[in-house]
């Protein structure tokens, strides 16, 4: 049973958490997302009660095909490594990218008590074993540095394999209430991420067709965050809901998210918080094909000390 003190709600985070070059590139646009992520990671170390762990949803851990549709995977492993599992191969370009690690503690405990919660609420789930996706440790390498480390466990846990948008929902409506528990529920994605959009952008033959082609994606991207925006803004859950999936059905979402890994963690995150209102956290970055909107669903309640 938990006790009277961890009973409390937890808040739930969507993070954008962006590729691995916000660890090295200097650029205006990173060093707002980086300034946005500490923030978030400070309030997170802040919170009271204090969390006994991070549960993580991240665009990057979808469940394997493997176990066929409508089953979710739940990460027990010790001593779980960094995943160096880019897009793109930097052996040639950034070397030093494999060579990037962050220190982090596990909870197989912990987890098994997750995986327990989701199979006694009737979700099909598996207990499996891998890695840290860099959906995870790159926005928590920039959120919980060396100077202020993460001090509880993180457990993984995935979204579904496949595109029922309304099944990720349904899971996080299962997890909420891990949060009167000691969980945080911590969703890792972008509100909009395409490389579609910027293949789209590179194919221009030339400088006038390549500004054009940018802007209109700009367009584009500027606009479904501003949709989801406003999904969000919508207090009564049921119309939230409603107002979140209606957003698959709007032309702006295949150039958003041709693929949905990277929207479905949000779905979660807004399942787990119902009708609580929902917070746009640090400053707005939106990049053609890329949105790193942040969000805190629920009252941020630091510690007295604080």
């Amino acid at each position: 049973m938990p006790s009277i003190e961890s009973s409390k709600v937890l808040p739930t985070y969507f993070i954008g958490h962006a590729g691995v070059g916000l660890l090295y590139k200097e650029s205006k646009d990173n060093r707002v997302v980086q300034n946005n992520l500490r923030g978030i990671g400070k309030e997170i170390l802040a919170l009271s009660p204090h969390p006994k762990a991070l549960v993580i949803f991240s665009g990057h851990f979808e469940a394997g095909e493997i176990h066929g549709p409508g089953v979710i995977e739940v990460n027990v492993k010790s001593n779980t490594p960094i995943l160096h599992d880019f897009v793109n191969d930097f052996h040639d370009s950034h070397p030093f990218v494999y060579e990037y690690d962050w220190p982090h503690q596990d909870a197989p405990e912990l987890a098994t008590s997750v995986w327990k919660h989701l199979i006694d609420s009737g979700i099909k789930a598996k207990r499996v074993e891998r890695g840290v996706d860099h959906g995870t440790w790159v926005p928590f390498k920039i959120m919980f540095p060396p100077e202020y480390p993460l001090d509880v466990p993180i457990i993984l846990v995935s979204t579904y394999h496949g595109y029922d948008l309304e099944s990720q929902i349904r899971l996080g409506e299962v997890i909420k209430s891990l949060r009167h528990e000691g969980f945080v529920i911590v969703a890792s994605g972008m509100a909009a991420h395409s490389f579609v959009s910027i293949s789209e952008i590179s194919r221009a033959q030339t400088d006038e067709e390549r500004n054009v082609t940018s802007e209109k994606v700009l367009r584009e991207t500027r606009t479904f965050d501003k949709q989801l925006r406003g999904a969000l803004a919508k207090q009564d859950w049921a119309e939230r809901r409603d107002a979140l999936l209606a957003l698959e059905h709007l032309p702006e979402f295949k150039r958003s998210h041709p693929t949905v890994e990277h929207f479905t963690p949000l779905l979660v995150a807004a399942g787990a918080a119902g009708d609580e209102e929902a917070h746009a956290l640090g400053v707005d970055v939106v990049e053609p094909g890329f949105s790193y909107l942040n969000v805190r669903f629920g009252q941020y309640q630091p510690r007295p000390s604080e």
